[in-house]
């Protein structure tokens, strides 16, 4: 991290009560007081990883503990899911199905949803192409459908869990969300090491990390970090 160095005097510097997630709260800080923080992707930092697997998961325990406080610090800023109601019920609507008729017409609610909103956006938008504000709407679609399967089997995987223990249903999403999620990141990162293994080191890093989350939240008596957020689509612009 390279800092101005008023900056980080003006934002008061890292929070010495805080073990983990200090960085991000400082980053968080600086850009309240209207610096600007940007990551830099050409720039490569190397340190020792923990030379165990028992101690790498200790870590990313950790780690997740610093969402609640984190959250105590930066109100709705670690939320596990942030999207529109629209683009929820997109995906909600094919996995529990719709009442007395089952998931294919909860699967044709899902897509006719994510059409439906598609076709608004280009309402709302009419400076944009129609072509560019479909685009956009499918994207962004896709990117709520990413984020609730990493939360699935990140965040809210005690609850998943519990679920897959009860119901059928529940079980079949869980391992397609689960089977989707660790192929696609395969192809995408084209890891070193085996698929085998990067699987179970990914499952294991979610695992960890949750329970962090959760263990972070109980200490702090705060669900901040646990609950989601919808917001309007698209995101209402203030007037003025």
């Amino acid at each position: 991290m390279l800092c101005r160095a008023e900056a980080v005097r003006d934002a008061g510097g890292f929070d010495p009560s805080l073990r983990f997630g200090e960085d991000v709260d400082l980053v968080w800080r600086l850009v309240s007081r209207g610096w600007r923080c940007r990551y830099e992707p050409r720039c490569t930092a190397r340190h020792r990883t923990r030379p165990t697997l028992g101690r790498w998961i200790a870590q990313r325990f950790r780690y997740g503990t610093s969402a609640a406080p984190l959250a105590a610090r930066h109100p709705g800023a670690l939320a596990p899911v942030r999207m529109s109601p629209w683009s929820l019920a997109t995906w909600v609507a094919p996995v529990i199905g719709v009442p007395l008729v089952g998931p294919l017409l909860g699967g044709l609610a899902g897509a006719t949803i994510g059409i439906g909103t598609a076709a608004a956006l280009v309402r709302k938008l009419p400076s944009v192409p129609a072509r560019e504000s479909l685009r956009l709407a499918g994207l962004g679609h896709l990117a709520a459908g990413r984020m609730l399967a990493s939360t699935l089997t990140r965040v809210w995987w005690p609850v998943a869990l519990l679920a897959a223990l009860v119901s059928r249903r529940a079980r079949r999403v869980l391992a397609t969300v689960v089977g989707l999620s660790l192929a696609l990141d395969l192809v995408r990162d084209r890891p070193a090491l085996d698929p085998a293994r990067t699987a179970l080191l990914a499952v294991a890093d979610d695992l960890a990390y949750g329970a962090g989350v959760w263990a972070g939240s109980w200490r702090e008596r705060r669900t901040d970090a646990l609950l989601p957020t919808l917001e309007p689509w698209p995101p209402r612009v203030p007037s003025g």
